[in-house]
C-alpha cells in the first residue's frame, strides 16, 4: 500500500473515532459500518490524545482563575462533554445490571434498559468522585491528564480483542473488527502517552490494565457476552485508576 492511502486510512479511522467516542460529528463518506469501527479501534488512542489536549489546555487555563478543587470538577465536567457521556453511561449500566443478584439473561436486560438504578448511581458517583479527588491533588501532572484518555482508549481497544461476544448484535459486529493489529497499535500508543507522565505512568497504566482486564473477566462470568456497556466500562475505569495512581504522593 502506498504511502498516500496510508495516510489515507489512518486519518479515515481518526474521523471514524471522533464521530464514535466524542461529540465531535465529521462527515464520512462513505458511512462505515460497525466492522469497520471494529478495524479503526487502533485509532482510539489518537482520539484520547484529542482530548486529552482539550483537557490540558483547559485544567491550564481554569486553575489559573479557581481554586484547585472547583478546577477538577469544571474539568471532570469537560471531559464527560467532550465524550457525550458515552462510557459514563455504559459504566453505570454495568454497576446496576452487574452487581445484581439475577440470571445472566436477566443482566442483559438491565444492560439495555436507560433507565438508571441505586448501584448505577453510586458507581457514577465514586466514579466521577475519585476523577475529581485526582485531579485536585497539587502533584498530578498534566503528562498524566493528557495520558489518562489515551490509556483508557487504548485499553478498551486491547482488553477486549478476543473476548467472547455472540450473535448479530452492535458489540458482535465491532467486536469482529478488532483484529491483532487494531490491538497491538492500540496498546502501543497507549503506552508511549503512559511513558510520558515517567515511571508513575508506566505504574500506573500496569496497574491500569490489571484493572481493565479483571472487569472484563468478571463481566464475562457475570454476562453471556459483552457489549458497549461494558467496554464503555472498561474505558472509565482504565482511565480513572490510571489518574488515581498518577496522582499519588
Amino acid at each position: 500500500m502506498k504511502s498516500p492511502d496510508i495516510f489515507a486510512e489512518g486519518l479515515r479511522s481518526v474521523r471514524i473515532g471522533l464521530n464514535f467516542l466524542t461529540i465531535f460529528k465529521i462527515k464520512i463518506d462513505p458511512i462505515p459500518e460497525l466492522k469497520e469501527v471494529g478495524q479503526s479501534s487502533w485509532a482510539f488512542p489518537l482520539v484520547g490524545a484529542i482530548i486529552g489536549v482539550l483537557l490540558c489546555l483547559a485544567f491550564r487555563t481554569i486553575d489559573s482563575f479557581f481554586t484547585p478543587f472547583l478546577s477538577a470538577v469544571l474539568v471532570v465536567g469537560l471531559w464527560a462533554f467532550l465524550t457525550g457521556g458515552l462510557h459514563l453511561d455504559g459504566w453505570t449500566d454495568c454497576w446496576d445490571a452487574l452487581a445484581a443478584s439475577v440470571s445472566q439473561e436477566r443482566r442483559m436486560e438491565i444492560l439495555k434498559d436507560s433507565r438508571m438504578g441505586t448501584f448505577g448511581a453510586l458507581g457514577l458517583m465514586f466514579l466521577l468522585a475519585v476523577k475529581v479527588g485526582s485531579l485536585a491533588v497539587s502533584d498530578v501532572s498534566l503528562a498524566a491528564v493528557f495520558a489518562a484518555p489515551v490509556v483508557g482508549r487504548g485499553f478498551l481497544v486491547f482488553s477486549t480483542h478476543g473476548s467472547r461476544h455472540r450473535g448479530e448484535g452492535m458489540a458482535a459486529m465491532f467486536l469482529a473488527g478488532v483484529d491483532e493489529r487494531a490491538a497491538r497499535l492500540a496498546i502501543i500508543i497507549a503506552l508511549v502517552a503512559a511513558v510520558l507522565a515517567g515511571l508513575a505512568g508506566l505504574l500506573a497504566a500496569a496497574i491500569a490494565y490489571a484493572a481493565a482486564f479483571w472487569f472484563r473477566r468478571f463481566a464475562e462470568n457475570r454476562l453471556p457476552s459483552i457489549n458497549g456497556d461494558v467496554m464503555g466500562g472498561i474505558c472509565e475505569l482504565s482511565e480513572t485508576v490510571f489518574l488515581l495512581i498518577c496522582s499519588m504522593r
